[in-house]
């Protein structure tokens, strides 16, 4: 499961703004259960909608997150298995290749 700097970038570049973060991150906290737009939304407040849509279109296009449609609501869920792997890419070498950190 070799990751290509490409998607490594690009999914670093996603996470590397703010609002995005803060979005993967509540995601995470509701991986179980997922989490619609609506709900974001209420968590962070201060975010316009059209803004929260540009970044959910920015995470789902870097792969760090998928979407289902229930009803006319659609539930996020994030790819930890993604995050996991691009950890893995960024220690992979580390202590020779036997990472003890």
């Amino acid at each position: 499961h070799n990751m290509k700097t490409e998607q490594i970038t690009t999914i670093f570049e996603a996470l590397s703004q703010e609002g995005r973060l803060k979005i993967f991150r509540l995601m995470v906290e509701h991986s179980q259960t997922g989490i619609t737009p609506t709900e974001i939304y209420t968590h962070l407040g201060s975010m316009a909608k059209n803004t929260l849509s540009f970044h959910l279109n920015i995470l789902t296009q870097a792969g760090l997150c998928t979407y289902k449609k229930n009803g006319k609501s659609l539930i996020y869920k994030p790819n930890c298995k993604l995050i996991k792997k691009a950890a893995e890419f960024l220690l992979k070498d580390c202590c020779e290749g036997n990472c003890q950190c």
